[in-house]
C-alpha cells in the first residue's frame, strides 16, 4: 500500500507542476489570506524561506527580497500576448537603486524573461514605470516620461509582440488605458515563447511595497482607449473616428500626434491646427490609436480606417 500511495503522490505533484492556465486567464486572487504559493496553481519560481508573496483580502502584496512565484500559461509563440493588472505602489522609500527593478513579466523558463515591468523611485512619494523586451545584464530600461504617485491605483497593461526576425520583438505599455511610453525595442535574443507569467521580489533597494489585483493575461489586447474625464477635450480631438476619405479631421490644435497600431507600433507622427486634416492614405484598413496633446492635456482616441 505504501508504494501505491507513493506513486499517487508523485502523479499528483507532476499534475500540479504541469498545470497551465488557458488564455484568457483572469485572476482576482480570491483565496484565503496567506501565502499565494500553492493557490490556483501559483508555484515557486525561485525560493526564499522567509519573505513570501501574500494574499490579503483578495489583493496580492509583496516587497523587498523574497520568493518569486509563477503561473504557467498556455505557451504563446507568435503574435502578441498581454498582461493587465491594477497596480498600487504604497511605499518606495527604501527602493533607492538608481536603475530600479522589475517585479513582473513573462517567462520562457525560470531564468529567461521578457516583457518585464519596472519601477524606479523619483521621490519618497513618486516613481516611474519602465519596460524591457528582454531582461538581461546591461540592458537599458525604457522609462515613462510621467511620474506616478504612491497609494494610487493604476491600471497597467504590457504587451509583448513576437516579430519575424531573431532580435526584433517589441514591448509596449499602457497606463490607465493610455499608451504611456514609446515601445521598447532593445536588441537581444527574442523569447521563443511566453510560457509563464511571474511576480518577482528582488531586493529591498529594487522592489518597493506593491499591491496587485485583477490580473488578466490574454492574446487579445485588453486596452480600450477611453478616458472619462477627458471626454470634453476628446470631443475637439478626432472629429471622424470612422475614416472613409483617407483623412483624419481634428477639431482643435493638436501637438505631438502619434498614430499607433493596436500592438504599439508608431506608423505616423504630426501636429495640426484646428480644423485641419491629416492624410493617412498610406495606412492599411483597420483599427488604430491616435494620441496627441490638446490644451496641454494628453488625449487618445481609437479610430477605424475603412
Amino acid at each position: 500500500m505504501r508504494k501505491i500511495f507513493t506513486v499517487l503522490g508523485v502523479v499528483a505533484v507532476v499534475g500540479m507542476a504541469n498545470a497551465q492556465a488557458t488564455l484568457p486567464y483572469n485572476e482576482t486572487f480570491t483565496y484565503p489570506d496567506g501565502d499565494l504559493n500553492g493557490q490556483g496553481n501559483w508555484a515557486v519560481q525561485s525560493a526564499n524561506a522567509t519573505d513570501k508573496i501574500l494574499v490579503q483580502s483578495g489583493v496580492v502584496k509583496f516587497d523587498g527580497a523574497g520568493e518569486d512565484l509563477k503561473q504557467a500559461i498556455t505557451p504563446v509563440t507568435s503574435g502578441s500576448v498581454f498582461y493587465s493588472m491594477n497596480l498600487k505602489i504604497t511605499n518606495v522609500t527604501a527602493a533607492t537603486l538608481a536603475d530600479g527593478g522589475y517585479f513582473a513579466g513573462f517567462g520562457q523558463d525560470n531564468t529567461t524573461f521578457g516583457g518585464t515591468i519596472w519601477t524606479k523611485k523619483i521621490t519618497d512619494t513618486t516613481y516611474k514605470l519602465g519596460i524591457e523586451v528582454r531582461t538581461a545584464a546591461g540592458a537599458t530600461t525604457t522609462w515613462t516620461t510621467a511620474d506616478y504617485n504612491i497609494n494610487q491605483t493604476y491600471q497597467i497593461t504590457v504587451g509583448y509582440n513576437f516579430n519575424s526576425g531573431t532580435s526584433d520583438d517589441t514591448v509596449n505599455l499602457w497606463v490607465n488605458n493610455l499608451l504611456a511610453t514609446p515601445i521598447d525595442t532593445h536588441t537581444g535574443t527574442d523569447l521563443t515563447s511566453a510560457s509563464t507569467f511571474f511576480l518577482r521580489q528582488d531586493s529591498a533597494t529594487e522592489t518597493p511595497f506593491i499591491e496587485i489585483d485583477n490580473l488578466v493575461v490574454t492574446t487579445t489586447s485588453p486596452v480600450v482607449l477611453a478616458i472619462s474625464d477627458l471626454n470634453k477635450t476628446k470631443s475637439n480631438f478626432v472629429k471622424n473616428t470612422f475614416v472613409q476619405d483617407e483623412e483624419i479631421t481634428f477639431g482643435s490644435d493638436v501637438k505631438d500626434i502619434k498614430i499607433y497600431t493596436l500592438t504599439g507600433q508608431v506608423v505616423k507622427t504630426a501636429s495640426v491646427k484646428e480644423g485641419s486634416s491629416l492624410n493617412v492614405a498610406e495606412l492599411v484598413k483597420g483599427n488604430y490609436i491616435v494620441t496627441g496633446t490638446v490644451n496641454n492635456q494628453p488625449v487618445s482616441q481609437k479610430i477605424l480606417k475603412d
